[in-house]
C-alpha cells in the first residue's frame, strides 16, 4: 500500500550508513553500542474534530548509537496505516507513514552498573509524517477518482519498557505518539485533524 517508493530505499541507505558509522566509532568509544530493532504493533488513527477512529497494524524500523549505557541517538522508519475500504459505491486508500531522527535515554531498574535485566527508556526527536488518501468510484457511468497528499514535520514521543537478556539482545513495549498537520478528505473535502498512538512491542539487537 505504498505510494512512494522512494522513501523506504532511501531511508534503508541512510540507516545501513549510520549503523556503519556507529560500529566503526565503537571501536573507540567504551560503553557505545550501535543498535537496530524491528517493532511491530497496533496503530489507532484519530480525528480530533470528532469521534472517528482507524486501527491497523504498523511496524518501525530503527537504529541508531548508543554514547554510554544511558543516552543515544536514533533514525526510524514507520509505516502506521495502510488500508483499503469500500462507501457508498467508492474504493477508498489511506496511507500513513513517516520517519526522524531523535534522542533517546535508557535507564536501568535496579543495577544501574549491569548490562542486563529490566530497563525504561524514552525517546524524543523530529520526524516527517505523510497522510495520503484516495477514492475511485463510478457515477451514471463516468469514473472519478479523487486524491489528496499532505506531508507535515512536527515532533514525536516515546516510552517504554523491556527486559534484555544479553548485553546484545532484548524486547521491550513501546508506546509512541505523534500529531499530523490538517488534512482533507479526498470525496468530502471535509477537514481531517489527526493524531497517531501507536503501541508495539520490539526486537533489539547491539553490535
Amino acid at each position: 500500500m505504498f505510494k512512494n517508493n522512494k522513501t523506504l530505499p532511501l531511508l534503508s541507505t541512510a540507516l545501513v550508513a549510520a549503523l556503519a558509522c556507529g560500529s566503526a566509532f565503537a571501536q573507540s568509544a567504551s560503553n557505545g553500542q550501535a543498535f537496530v530493532r524491528g517493532e511491530v504493533g497496533r496503530t489507532h488513527l484519530d480525528n480530533r474534530d470528532n469521534t472517528g477512529r482507524l486501527k491497523d497494524n504498523s511496524f518501525v524500523v530503527r537504529g541508531g548509537y548508543m554514547f554510554n549505557p544511558n543516552i543515544g541517538v536514533e533514525g526510524f522508519y514507520g509505516r502506521y496505516y495502510g488500508k483499503s475500504h469500500k462507501f457508498a459505491g467508492f474504493d477508498y486508500d489511506n496511507d500513513v507513514d513517516g520517519y526522524g531522527i531523535g534522542a533517546v535515554g535508557k535507564v536501568r531498574f535496579g543495577d544501574q552498573s549491569a548490562d542486563t535485566g529490566f530497563f525504561g527508556m524514552g525517546r524524543l526527536g523530529y520526524m516527517r509524517s505523510s497522510y495520503q488518501a484516495s477514492s475511485h468510484g463510478t457515477i451514471d457511468g463516468v469514473d472519478i477518482r479523487r486524491s489528496r497528499s499532505t506531508h507535515s514535520h512536527q515532533p514525536y514521543f516515546g516510552i517504554g519498557a523491556g527486559y534484555d537478556f544479553t548485553p546484545n539482545m532484548g524486547v521491550s513495549l513501546n508506546y509512541d505518539y505523534f500529531r499530523g498537520n490538517d488534512t482533507r478528505l479526498p470525496t468530502t473535502g471535509e477537514k481531517l485533524r489527526y493524531s497517531n498512538r501507536t503501541l508495539a512491542a520490539g526486537f533489539e539487537y547491539r553490535f
